[in-house]
């Protein structure tokens, strides 16, 4: 089975939330930010109570807004826990779905806001997810539009991939940031399972879904499976290269999918080690 990209122009579809995503929703920001003149006379003569914001309301505060506040605030986590803030920032890294990460990077990259960008970077971690999600991270983010994947990538700190194709051609996928932001992906029993080969496609051993890399623009181009491999990879997977032949893939016949659903199932016999034994293998 084949997920369809479920990201669309750098924004993500709510559709693609997990229902994490969604968990803010029911955290109230407090009311006095809509008052936010008597607030400022409260905090002036020293009678406020620290405001209580979601995540995704602090990432918007103007600079005026986040002069005035100060301190004075408590951060909702994704469970509406309120945390107090020092300094501007959270006391220790707040796990949030990546949804929330990402959009607020996004509009702070897009107006120049180095500050916001810095505290998501430093005081946020992304929520893990399992397999059937992040595969769906492996879209490119607003595939054509390269000067904003390189501000993108450059206010993140990471390389942004360049495909051999008949003209250079750069991109940046999801996954890039959600591994940037500490994010990582668990199958149900221990590490996922993640492999590509000769077909154009990202899949899920634990999950048996399949995630199409995006079509870039150019003759011969596409997106290299080494680039997806090494950031599963680096988001705790466990990855195999399935081969380069066009045979070489998950969806031709049963042969090689049933050899790796096969030795899936004996490495959760084994207790589902972090290394796979070679001995699986022989």
């Amino acid at each position: 089975m084949y997920f369809k990209a479920l990201f669309t122009a750098g924004v993500i579809s709510l559709f693609s939330l997990p229902a994490s995503a969604f968990a803010q929703v029911a955290c109230q920001d407090d009311e006095r930010l809509y008052s936010f003149a008597d607030y400022i006379d409260q905090r002036q003569a020293g009678t406020s109570e620290p405001l209580q914001l979601t995540v995704a309301t602090f990432l918007n505060l103007t600079p005026r807004a986040r002069e005035v506040i100060g301190d004075n605030l408590r951060l909702l986590d994704s469970e509406c826990r309120p945390m107090q803030v020092s300094q501007g920032e959270p006391p220790f890294r707040i796990e949030m779905p990546f949804s929330t990460l990402y959009m607020g990077f996004y509009d702070a990259v897009l107006r120049g806001d180095e500050r916001t960008q810095q505290i998501l970077l430093n005081s946020f971690r992304a929520e893990p997810v399992d397999p059937m999600e992040f595969i769906s991270y492996f879209t490119v983010i607003d595939s054509g539009n390269e000067e904003l994947m390189e501000r993108l990538a450059r206010s993140a700190g990471i390389n942004i991939h360049t495909a051999s194709c008949d003209a250079e051609t750069k991109y940046l996928h999801f996954a890039d940031l959600f591994v940037r932001f500490g994010g990582s992906v668990y199958g149900e029993h221990g590490k996922a399972w993640i492999v590509s080969g000769g077909q154009p496609q990202v899949t899920s051993v634990d999950a048996n879904l399949s995630q199409e890399y995006t079509s870039l623009a150019g003759r011969r181009c596409g997106v290299s499976k080494n680039s997806v491999l090494s950031v599963a990879e680096a988001a705790g997977a466990i990855t195999f290269d399935l081969g380069n032949r066009a045979v070489d893939h998950w969806w031709h016949g049963d042969k090689l999918r049933n050899f790796y659903t096969e030795k899936h199932t004996q490495w959760l016999e084994l207790g589902a080690p972090d290394a796979v034994p070679a001995s699986l293998f022989d």
